[in-house]
């Protein structure tokens, strides 16, 4: 019986130990460390910074959980090249922003698919993840080169 309960207590030992280690983690890179890098690795012409305004507008976003964040679209509306990144406060949890993010981009992919078949298809290949509290979002030929660079910038 006593090895019974010394084994018990290991194993819940290691369970402990994964768990507390296994935890989520926050990245302490600011937006705009992780901007350079994920920037410098797609192609921007043609592309401008977007405010905080025209994000609520298009996205719905509320900037109440958001640290901060980078957003490049075009001008164009023939343009549907877009490249977000939003860094979240601690303890945040993505779901609502990437919901809103996704919904967009459907939407966005729909309303493209009937009369111009190229947006609608680099809309309907976006790119949308979450890792140490930064969500990123990229519409574009060079979406996977700008997550290979979000992931390695983290």
């Amino acid at each position: 019986m006593r090895r019974f309960a010394e084994i018990l207590c290991v194993v819940f030992l290691i369970v402990f130990i994964v768990f507390v280690s296994g935890g989520k983690s926050y990245s302490d890179k600011s937006v705009a460390e992780v901007a350079e890098a994920v920037v410098s690795a797609v192609d921007t012409d043609g592309l401008a910074q977007v405010k905080k305004n025209k994000i609520t507008e298009d996205f719905g976003i509320h900037f109440d959980g958001v640290d901060s964040y980078v957003y490049y679209a075009a001008d164009s509306v023939m343009d549907v090249r877009e490249l977000m990144l939003i860094k979240l406060k601690q303890g945040v949890r993505p779901d609502d922003i990437m919901e809103l993010i996704r919904k967009r981009a459907e939407q966005k992919q729909v309303l493209f698919e009937g009369y111009a078949p190229e947006q609608s298809a680099l809309l309907e290949s976006y790119v949308l993840k979450y890792k140490d509290g930064f969500v990123f979002y990229a519409v574009g030929h060079d979406s996977a080169q700008a997550l290979s660079a979000f992931h390695s910038s983290l």
